[in-house]
């Protein structure tokens, strides 16, 4: 997840004026409330609530994307970059929502 919110804000700082403030700091704020909830699961002896707020919070910065794409903020490549590396982030995280659960 670092390497995408650092891809990310890096994005986002180039996004143009209409939609740096709206779209680009949703996406950007979302982000890192993901990687917040991925790290205090790590130290969480109950992770399962904070996964869920994160896989929630990877499906709302999945949309954002889209709107950013639709928005002409993202170029195609950039946005099936945040797709495939989000997907990756989502696998991960289901694996361990997975691992937790049949504890």
């Amino acid at each position: 997840m670092e390497g995408l919110l650092t891809w990310t804000a890096e994005r986002v700082a180039k996004f143009p004026r209409d939609h740096k403030f709206t779209v680009g700091d949703r996406l950007l704020e979302t982000c890192l409330d993901v990687m917040a909830a991925l790290t205090d699961a790590a130290f969480r002896r109950d992770k399962h609530e904070v996964l869920a707020a994160a896989s929630r919070g990877l499906v709302r910065a999945r949309i954002l994307a889209r709107l950013a794409r639709v928005l002409l903020c993202l170029s195609e490549a950039q946005h099936l970059h945040f797709v495939r590396e989000s997907d990756e982030v989502g696998r991960m995280l289901g694996g361990w929502i997975r691992s937790g659960a049949s504890r």
